[in-house]
């Protein structure tokens, strides 16, 4: 398991790439000035990504999904049962959540659960460690979002670094993803770093760059 630490003003962000075969990114968000920690995708590795918000101080005052498939959740019911932070996730992600076990077989061969959820409509700013801007981005799933902080952006599996999620799962509308993506990468501030929900972070203008000269073409 790898793991790498950023800092971007009041903010740490820790990186936490789980166990194969999906290597997900979970995210663990620390606001200095409240002392609260965040984390966002717990995906396999619960233990590890205890242990990285342990690390990192504070209390876990939360736990964000960027959407609900399996490799994203994995972990979740061990993170929350241990925690004991509220799960937040974007209100149209309900009927992927509602289906964690039956996705949990297809793609893991695990029946997972998930704990109690409390939703969230589109363009909701969460009272959370500082506040959370969250942007609506469907398409790669109906509730996808992206999470929008002071210097960088969690992008889940919107967004990777020249690449984007796939579109062929149920839920999955490339027109919707194309849509979301650039009113996005349009709205971000080119400076900021983008962490995906696999692979590496990439600045915003690079991606804006890439997006608008055959990135946006990629999907029709």
């Amino acid at each position: 398991m790898a793991e790498q630490t950023f800092q971007f003003g009041d903010y740490e962000l820790r990186q936490v790439v789980t166990a194969p075969p999906y290597y997900e990114n979970c995210y663990v968000v620390h606001h200095r000035p409240t002392a609260s920690t965040m984390i966002v995708d717990p995906g396999a590795s619960p233990r590890e990504i205890l242990a990285a918000a342990d690390r990192m101080g504070g209390t876990v005052t939360a736990i964000l999904l960027t959407h609900g498939h399996p490799d994203h959740v994995a972990g979740l019911q061990q993170v929350a049962d241990s925690t004991k932070a509220p799960v937040y996730a974007h209100r149209n992600e309900q009927v992927i959540l509602d289906a964690a076990a039956e996705w949990g077989m297809a793609l893991l061969r695990t029946a997972l659960t998930v704990p109690p959820v409390t939703y969230f409509a589109d363009q909701a700013v969460l009272d959370l460690a500082g506040g959370v801007t969250v942007v609506a981005t469907p398409g790669h799933t109906p509730g996808g979002v992206c999470y929008s902080f002071p210097g960088f952006a969690l992008t889940g599996d919107t967004l990777f670094d020249h690449g984007f999620g796939r579109t062929d799962f149920p839920g999955g509308d490339p027109a919707h993803l194309r849509a979301s993506i650039t009113a996005f990468l349009d709205a971000v501030a080119p400076e900021d770093q983008l962490f995906s929900g696999h692979g590496g972070p990439w600045a915003a203008a690079v991606a804006r760059v890439w997006w608008h000269n055959g990135g946006a073409a990629m999907l029709g």
